[in-house]
């Protein structure tokens, strides 16, 4: 979203309704619920958040918006009658076919989703799910030299108790358990990384130690052998 492309992709609906509204109340409301909307794919980028919904979220979001214009459209054209010929000016044409456009970009970016998504990723942080009673002592952070099929992220956990490995581990797979980790090959758990656009599946690998553990969270693309 730093990007002049991504700012236009979130701000652009806004703008056509700055174009497009007619009257203060309904316009002051229709652009509260944009910005509100905007903030999701804006928040996901800069890492404000965490969801597994990224994907559709980024393909929604125009979809979403473009529906939003449009019933704001209707709710003044039920209130103020259809919109009088000489309101009918370029600026206001361009907005209502720059919305469109931008709601079919929605459809496009799911398509990319599904046939284009399938470079390895470095793993957030919020993907894991820290137990109660530990701590992370240290995060190896984002990697930012992904080995050929995949990114690796490295968390070392312990407990200001000094619990063993041991209760680490149990009490790590019980939440990971909780959260939606399954059993995969070679004593890994999987999940995938989004929900129904993203099907790229993260891998963890846990290790105990004399005091803590070691959790490692691998961003494979689509033909990693993991």
């Amino acid at each position: 979203m730093a990007t002049f492309l991504g700012w236009a992709y979130v701000l652009l609906p806004p703008a056509c309704w700055a174009v497009l509204a007619r009257t203060r109340t309904t316009g002051a409301a229709v652009g509260a619920v944009l910005a509100g909307l905007a903030a999701v794919p804006v928040g996901l980028e800069h890492g404000w958040f965490h969801s597994r919904a990224t994907a559709e979220s980024e393909a929604g979001y125009p979809l979403a918006a473009g529906l939003v214009v449009l019933a704001g459209a209707l709710v003044e054209r039920r209130r103020c009658g259809p919109r009088p010929s000489p309101e009918y000016s370029r600026p206001v044409a361009v907005a209502t076919l720059a919305t469109a456009a931008h709601s079919l970009i929605g459809l496009v970016i799911g398509l990319l989703y599904q046939l284009a998504v399938h470079e390895p990723y470095s793993p957030a942080r919020a993907e894991f799910s820290l137990p109660a009673g530990l701590t992370v002592e240290h995060d190896s952070g984002e990697d930012p030299r992904c080995a050929l099929h995949f990114c690796v992220r490295e968390l070392t956990l312990g407990s200001p108790e000094g619990l063993p490995g041991s209760e680490v581990g149990r009490r790590v797979r019980e939440r990971l358990a909780a959260d939606g980790w399954r059993p995969g090959p070679n004593d890994t758990l999987r999940r995938r990384h989004g929900w129904l656009l993203d099907k790229r599946v993260t891998v963890l690998r846990l290790d105990e130690l004399d005091r803590g553990a070691v959790v490692e969270l691998v961003g494979p693309d689509r033909f990693s052998p993991l």
